[in-house]
């Protein structure tokens, strides 16, 4: 199996359907599946790839089946599939999904439904302000293998992102899902003047990860308040906040919906700014 889990994402609900998932690509790991563990937590799944069919001798715990085709698009669902059953099996399928029983109707998960693998570092990572090396922006489907890196946002007229998170999954699965939406998404790790990187990026919308430090959070909010106030706000955290000076947290790992609303309002809000200062991002 590989060493480092991967997170599945669900394109078409834009959602996560699990956050670590193993994957077995050899016929040894293959076989070898959930034999001999005692349980598979919530957030934890097994990708068989290449497979068409499971069976659950020897297990000692029920599980979901996703069967998948060469797309990762959804073919066949098998809910709550309990130990020593019959093979289960799609003449469709590449590649199968084992998930905790009941995972896949928690996560809202259907027929013809597409996923795509996230790599933690699937997304450059800018570790200097634009300008010096490492800057890059996201545009394009991370899913289908095409993205581009440049050295300035929204050249096509697309709503430009800042994405601010020391988090690396949530970098690498939000700024995919953005791409997807027609955003063009700049990253940042934190460890930046988010101010400055806003200016340079010229960016609509900063999203701050306040999973980490709310206090920070709102810090580096009001400062580009201050500095920036045409430039949009959005908080996101491992759990909804009321939030420090007026900074509302949002949850990062519930439906990316919430995420996309909210950046939409504050892209209105940095309308409203910029009409009310009379001038656009500088």
């Amino acid at each position: 199996m590989r060493r480092d889990p991967q997170m599945i994402v669900n394109l078409t609900r834009e959602n996560v359907v699990c956050e670590r998932a193993s994957v077995a690509a050899h016929a040894l790991t293959r076989m070898r599946g959930l034999l001999g563990r005692r349980t598979m937590p919530s957030g934890e799944g097994l990708l068989l790839r290449p497979a068409s069919s499971i069976h659950t001798a020897f297990m000692r715990f029920p599980i979901d089946v996703v069967f998948l085709d060469g797309n990762l698009r959804v073919v066949k669902l098998v809910p709550q599939l309990g130990p020593w059953r019959t093979t289960a099996a799609a003449r469709e399928a590449k590649a199968v999904l084992e998930l905790p029983a009941g995972e896949s109707a928690r996560r809202k998960l259907g027929l013809l439904d597409r996923l795509a693998m996230i790599e933690p570092d699937v997304v450059p990572v800018v570790q200097q302000l634009p300008g010096a090396a490492g800057s890059n922006t996201v545009t394009g489907d991370p899913a289908s293998g095409s993205s581009d890196s440049t050295g300035g946002a929204g050249a096509d007229g697309a709503p430009r992102v800042l994405l601010v998170a020391s988090d690396r999954r949530f970098r690498a699965v939000a700024s995919a899902l953005l791409a997807r939406r027609g955003y063009a998404v700049a990253i940042g790790d934190g460890k930046q003047d988010v101010a400055e990187l806003a200016s340079r990026q010229h960016s609509d919308v900063v999203v701050i990860d306040a999973s980490a430090s709310l206090t920070a959070a709102a810090h580096e909010a009001g400062k580009l308040s201050n500095l920036r106030p045409a430039v949009g706000v959005v908080a996101v955290g491992n759990e909804p906040q009321s939030g420090l000076a007026a900074l509302p947290v949002i949850p990062k790992w519930n439906s990316f919906e919430t995420l996309f609303a909210a950046i939409e309002q504050a892209r209105g809000t940095n309308r409203r700014n910029e009409a009310r200062c009379g001038v656009g991002p500088a």
